[in-house]
C-alpha cells in the first residue's frame, strides 16, 4: 500500500515530511479533529505514523475537545441522567447549572485549571456558603470531569490538584426518650398515627414511608414484617417512585407489636373512607395517602409533623432527624451496631459508627467503666 505523505520546502531550503490522521468528529461539537505527524525524512515520518496511529487505535490518544465547560456539561447532565436517581439528577443540575456554568461556563474544558476552580471555591465561601455545600459542588465537578478523562476529551482532572474545603458535620438533633414518648402520645389520636410509629420505632425515610403499599407489608406473623422496595424522589419537577437509595436501602424490617396493632387499625380506618368515597377514591395501594387514596406530598407530612411538634411542646427538629432519633435510642439502649445498620439501610456499618459516635463513645465508656468493675 503506497504511504501518501505531504511536502514542505522551507525557506532556507529544508524539506518536511507530513501526514494526517483523522480522530473523527469532536463529540460535543461535532467539529472534525485532526492530527499532524511531521519528520525531516520519510523513513522518520513512517516511523512516527505508524507509533501515534497505533495510540490513536488502541484509545490511549487525547485529542482535546474543543467545547467549553458549559457545552460538556450539558452533554454530561444529559448522558449521566437515565443511571441516577431522579433527585440526584435534579441536584446535580442545579450546582451545574447555578453555580459552575456562571462561573465558568465560557472556559473551554481543555482549557480548565486548577486555578479556575479553587478560585470558584474561594469566591462561594465568602459569599457565605457553608463549606460543606462548596464540597457539594467539588464532588459534582469532579465526578463530571472524571467522565471527561474516560471519554478521553481531557488527559487529566484538574480537581485532583484543588484543595477542596472539608465538609462540616451537620449538627444533628434528637429527641430523648422521653420528647419522643410525648410525641407519639399526642399523635395517637392522629390520622398518620401508625406513620409516626413506624417512624420513630424503624428510622425509615420520609421518601421510603410515603412510597410504601399494603402489598409491602406482611401482617399475619405476630410480630409483622415489612420490605422497603422502593421511595419516593423528587426529579426534575415532578414526584416520582423509585429505587431505595442504596443496595443496602432494599431491605426486610421486623415491626414491634405496637406498629402492627396501628397498621390494622389504619388499614380499617382506610377501607371504611374507600367505602365512603366510592369510585373517586384512586387504587395505588398506597399505606399512606391524602385521603383519596392518592399520593401524599411529602410538603404536607412536614407541614403535619411541625404541627405535631409545636402541640407535644418537644423541640422541633427536622423530619429527618426522627430517623436520627429512632438510631440513637437504639444503640443507647445497647442494641448491636450491626443490627441499626440493617435497620436504617446503610451500606456500610462504618457509616453508622461514624454518624452517632456520640452514642458509641457512651457505649465505650460504659463497657470500660464494667471492665474495670470486673478486673478490679
Amino acid at each position: 500500500m503506497t504511504f501518501s505523505y505531504e511536502t514542505r520546502t522551507h525557506k532556507d531550503g529544508t524539506t518536511t515530511y507530513s501526514k494526517t490522521i483523522n480522530l473523527g468528529n469532536d463529540p460535543i461539537t461535532g467539529k472534525r479533529r485532526q492530527t499532524r505527524i511531521s519528520a525531516k525524512t520519510v523513513k522518520e515520518l513512517k516511523r512516527l505514523y505508524t507509533a501515534e496511529l497505533h495510540t490513536v487505535q488502541n484509545g490511549d490518544y487525547y485529542e482535546t475537545s474543543n467545547a467549553t465547560l458549559a457545552e460538556y456539561l450539558k452533554h454530561w447532565l444529559g448522558a449521566i441522567e437515565p443511571t441516577i436517581r431522579p433527585s440526584s439528577h435534579r441536584r446535580f443540575s442545579e450546582v451545574v447549572n447555578g453555580r459552575i456554568v456562571p462561573a465558568l461556563g465560557n472556559v473551554k474544558l481543555a482549557d480548565v485549571s486548577p486555578l479556575h476552580v479553587q478560585e470558584l471555591y474561594a469566591r462561594c465561601l465568602t459569599t457565605g456558603l457553608s463549606s460543606t455545600t462548596v464540597a457539594l459542588y467539588h464532588n459534582v465537578l469532579h465526578r463530571a470531569l472524571d467522565q471527561a478523562v474516560k471519554w478521553r476529551m481531557i488527559a487529566r482532572n484538574v480537581c485532583d490538584a484543588v484543595d477542596p474545603p472539608r465538609e462540616a458535620n451537620p449538627e444533628t438533633k434528637t429527641w430523648t426518650t422521653d420528647e419522643a414518648r410525648s410525641f407519639l402520645r399526642l399523635a395517637a389520636s392522629d390520622d398518620l398515627a401508625a406513620l409516626w410509629l413506624l417512624a420513630l420505632n424503624t428510622g425509615i425515610r420520609r421518601g421510603e414511608l410515603l412510597a410504601l403499599r399494603w402489598q409491602d407489608l406482611d401482617l399475619d406473623l405476630d410480630r409483622g414484617a415489612l420490605a422497603i422496595r422502593r421511595t419516593l424522589t423528587r426529579g426534575t419537577g415532578a414526584l416520582t417512585f423509585g429505587e431505595p437509595k442504596s443496595k443496602a436501602g432494599r431491605r426486610s424490617l421486623a415491626l414491634p407489636a405496637v406498629c402492627v396493632d396501628a397498621l390494622r387499625a389504619h388499614r380499617v380506618t382506610q377501607l371504611e373512607r374507600r367505602l365512603s368515597i366510592g369510585p373517586a377514591w384512586q387504587d395505588n395501594d398506597l399505606i399512606f395517602e391524602r385521603g383519596d387514596g392518592s399520593l401524599l406530598h411529602p410538603n404536607s407530612l412536614l407541614n403535619a409533623f411541625f404541627r405535631l411538634t409545636a402541640a407535644a411542646g418537644v423541640p422541633r427538629i427536622r423530619f429527618h432527624d426522627l430517623r436520627h432519633t429512632a438510631a440513637t435510642l437504639m444503640l443507647a439502649n445497647g442494641e448491636h451496631p450491626k443490627i441499626v445498620q440493617e435497620r436504617l439501610g446503610h451500606s456500610d456499618i462504618s457509616m453508622t459508627l461514624n454518624r452517632y459516635s456520640h452514642v458509641t463513645m457512651d457505649m465505650q465508656r460504659d463497657a470500660a467503666d464494667r471492665l474495670a468493675k470486673l478486673l478490679s
